[in-house]
């Protein structure tokens, strides 16, 4: 049992939120390797290899979406972070009228090795799950590519 406990403090968000919601098939969960990222990324042209060494650094990403009950899934995933504050320290949030926006960062020895983006907007829910070693270089760059395509 004492086992269990650990593994279950160990997951990253993501896996925790999906083991919450595990009977709802409303979320979609896509995990993607940094092998795959930095792929994808060189298919579609010029190296960039500031990029390729951000990606070098991170383990995961994952990401959950669903088309309904985006305020619902906001909620519990808030609730998740609140039970979780000494885990998850805020780092950016904007809250509107029919969208809201929380990064959170967990950190280990001043580094940052999880970040986590929770958007809700209309009905529309996102988690985006990234492990690994990051700087606040990658994360400026998350968010302003977060605020170009909103």
């Amino acid at each position: 049992m004492a086992g269990f406990a650990v593994s279950m403090m160990a997951q990253d968000f993501a896996s925790r939120f999906m083991n919450d919601h595990k009977e709802d098939s409303n979320l979609t969960c896509v995990t993607i390797s940094p092998r795959m990222m930095a792929e994808i990324l060189n298919s579609e042209g010029e190296r960039n290899e500031e990029v390729l060494d951000i990606l070098s650094n991170l383990k995961s990403m994952q990401m959950l979406t669903a088309d309904k009950k985006g305020q619902q899934y906001y909620d519990d995933a808030v609730k998740i972070v609140e039970k979780n504050s000494k885990r998850f320290e805020p780092f950016l949030s904007y809250e509107g009228i029919s969208e809201n926006c929380r990064i959170l960062v967990r950190k280990r020895n001043k580094s940052i090795i999880e970040l986590v983006m929770l958007v809700h907007n209309k009905n529309h829910f996102m988690v985006v799950n990234f492990t690994g070693n990051m700087n606040a270089t990658f994360i400026q760059k998350l968010a302003t590519a977060m605020k170009q395509g909103s």
